[in-house]
């Protein structure tokens, strides 16, 4: 019988990697939204959908390393599939909002 503690959420139970973007992009139905391509080391680059538009400058995104969240169900968003989150911090009043750098030299 599994108890509380199996289905409780722990922080070791994330993937978080780097990942490159290598495309950037307005979504094509919500102008809050960038549709992103990250590579994280896998065969392809992931497809990953942020609200980060009012945050952070398109060019300032494109190329950047960045930690990503890879074992979130996919959500489609705004007809658009999601397959990860870009993991970012953000100020106390939530009036600035950037995405986590990873360590100096790390690598998807």
């Amino acid at each position: 019988k599994k108890g509380a503690e199996d289905d409780e959420a722990r922080i070791d139970m994330l993937d978080l990697r780097v990942g490159q973007i290598t495309k950037v992009g307005k979504h094509p139905n919500a102008d809050a939204l960038y549709l992103e391509e990250i590579d994280v080391g896998e065969d392809a680059p992931r497809q990953v959908i942020s609200g980060l538009v009012k945050f952070v400058p398109i060019e300032e995104m494109q190329n950047r390393k960045v930690v990503v969240v890879c074992n979130l169900k996919p959500a489609k968003m705004r007809d658009v599939m999601s397959y990860g989150m870009v993991l970012c911090a953000s100020s106390e009043a939530k009036d600035r909002v950037v995405p986590v750098a990873p360590p100096e030299g790390s690598a998807p």
